[in-house]
């Protein structure tokens, strides 16, 4: 049984040799390389776009949604500059912390719509009125506009016996009560705190009639201005604009002479370079209307039944739009 015995230490040894040389290695694992990382883009810093800014005048009296994001500040002082439903006649309401002023006073019928808005705006009494020519569509309305809001002074630049409106104005202002007082060519007067400012041009020239020599009126307040150019037409702005230097002139906004009958004087209205007209009548089809449309420079009228004109601005801008008089 155990003859051969001697023989199973080799027989072993034989077999690990086979293994050893024979028999394969079990093959290491194989590690697959990972990609190469794709490099982190670095953040990308948008600048926003700038918010355009605002221009000087924006109208809205085409499109009432127009800018609908524009807010005057809170804290801003407003003017307010207001035209009654109007035509063929002049009167606009100045109001800035708490004074009222009024440019004109239309004649009888338009001083009584000019009553009607006043009213609806809370108006008790008119501080300044100013009369820029003593025609019956700028004066006559005298009387009742001082009926419902007593008058607390009328300003004049014309002599007292100028015309018969005139007359019956200043015999009016005496029963009444109101103060009387005279302007001239350069004179310069401040609502409020200081900052809004009315400086009359006024032309002499004795060979003008009194439409070309009636007061024009410039309005500022901050870096705003508007012109009133009562009944100014071509003979006077001419006279006007050879005689002031042309930057004294300039003006966002033009209270368009003589209610849109006439075209500018050229000289005239490179002076003012007006951004915005209001035309003191309806959309009638006039010289002055005609070139408006034709100079490209958007206008609206104060002849819109239902709606009452209104300029505002702080100094910085001006909105000009129509406001439904339902919503006095």
């Amino acid at each position: 049984m155990y003859k051969n015995c001697t023989a199973l230490p080799a027989v072993l040894i034989l077999i690990l040799l086979f293994c050893f040389f024979c028999v394969p290695a079990p093959a290491e694992s194989v590690q697959t390389p990972a990609p190469p990382e794709s490099p982190i883009p670095a953040p990308v810093h948008l600048t926003p776009e700038p918010t355009p800014a605002p221009p000087a005048v924006m109208d809205r009296t085409k499109d009432p949604l127009a800018y609908a994001s524009f807010r005057f500040r809170l804290d801003a002082d407003l003017l307010e500059i207001w035209f009654p439903n109007i035509m063929n006649a002049d009167e606009a309401l100045l109001r800035y912390q708490g004074q009222t002023w009024l440019i004109d006073c239309g004649d009888n019928k338009m001083g009584g719509r000019g009553v009607e808005m006043m009213k609806k705006l809370g108006v008790t009494k008119i501080d300044k009125l100013f009369n820029t020519h003593p025609h019956h569509d700028h004066i006559n309305g005298l009387a009742v506009t001082d009926k419902a809001f007593p008058v607390q002074e009328l300003l004049i630049c014309f002599d007292a016996d100028s015309t018969p409106h005139m007359v019956t104005a200043l015999a009016y202002a005496e029963e009444s009560g109101i103060p009387v007082s005279s302007y001239q060519d350069g004179d310069v007067f401040s609502m409020g705190d200081g900052r809004v400012t009315l400086k009359f041009y006024i032309n002499t020239d004795p060979s003008l009639d009194m439409n070309n020599a009636s007061a024009q009126t410039l309005i500022q307040f901050g870096g705003r201005r508007i012109m009133f150019t009562a009944d100014m037409e071509k003979l006077g702005q001419a006279d006007l604009a050879g005689r002031v230097d042309p930057k004294d002139l300039q003006a966002d906004i033009l209270k368009y002479p003589h209610h849109g009958k006439s075209i500018l004087d050229p000289t005239y209205a490179e002076a003012v370079s007006p951004l915005f007209a209001v035309v003191t009548n309806l959309d009638v089809d006039w010289e002055g209307t005609r070139y408006l449309k034709r100079m490209n420079i958007p206008y609206a009228v104060t002849n819109r039944e239902g709606n009452y004109l209104r300029l505002i601005t702080d100094g910085e801008f001006w909105l000009a739009e129509y406001i439904p008089v339902k919503t006095l």
